[in-house]
């Protein structure tokens, strides 16, 4: 607003000095100025004020393109990105879902690193937690095993002792909840944990080794094509095409 002022200042008083040249009479010394002072500031007031226009055009471009941006992400349900996967607090997902779906490679680090919160969920009525991991049986083994640098066998053994874990916490709790571990059909391709109100995904890396990930945290929204409602039905067709390895209740 400021540098509207001045350039609409400017050239009024350049409008204004043209006025008053033309009331001297012919010869008059102070002519010769006026004509380059009303000169200079009708262009520099002109010049200012497209300036000026020109710069909150760009800003007004760049206002509404940030605003379609956040509008999208709201309206899509992205609720945070995090850098590293490491640097998100499973706990109170794991603790304050009624219904948790968890879909890994092999599970081990993720489960042993929440086995206080899963023993505490299992230990309250109605709560339902379902895994899926790779089948140790499948054909995926080798290929995986080969990206993660390990031995076919150590990666089934790895599996497995994850079901082992999970039905050890199960035992320790009081179990009032449903634990229920599924084989994949096919295989992960990112790792995905769904609640009733929120999922969070890992993706993986292609290249072979292993790498810091990021992880995207969804909210359930209105819209049906939102990011949630894929996720929940490609858990509802992967739950029919899994093979149930183990189901623990009450």
């Amino acid at each position: 607003m400021r540098a509207y002022i001045i350039a609409s200042l400017l050239i009024i008083v350049g409008l204004g000095s043209i006025a008053y040249k033309g009331t001297l009479p012919v010869g008059h010394w102070q002519i010769a100025y006026l004509g380059e002072l009303s000169s200079a500031l009708l262009v520099g007031g002109l010049l200012s004020l497209m300036f000026k226009v020109f710069q909150d055009k760009e800003s007004e471009i760049n206002l509404r393109r940030l605003l379609r941006i956040h509008d999208s992400v709201d309206e899509l349900g992205l609720q945070e990105i995090l850098p590293e996967s490491q640097a998100y607090n499973f706990t109170p997902l794991i603790d304050d879902s009624d219904t948790l779906s968890v879909v890994m490679n092999d599970g081990q680090r993720w489960v042993g690193n929440h086995t206080v919160s899963l023993k505490n969920r299992m230990s309250k009525s109605g709560r339902i937690t379902e895994i899926f991991t790779v089948d140790p049986d499948s054909s995926f083994i080798d290929s995986l095993a080969s990206k993660t640098s390990i031995k076919p066998d150590e990666l089934k053994k790895k599996i497995t002792d994850t079901w082992k874990r999970l039905e050890e916490i199960y035992d320790l709790s009081e179990k009032k909840g449903t634990l229920r571990i599924y084989r994949l059909k096919t295989y992960p391709t990112k790792s995905v944990f769904l609640t009733e109100d929120t999922f969070v995904e890992t993706p993986y890396q292609t290249a072979s080794g292993r790498a810091n990930i990021p992880v995207y945290i969804y909210r359930k929204v209105a819209r049906q094509d939102a990011p949630f409602w894929f996720i929940k039905s490609d858990f509802d067709a992967m739950r029919k095409e899994a093979r149930l390895e183990k189901e623990r209740k009450n």
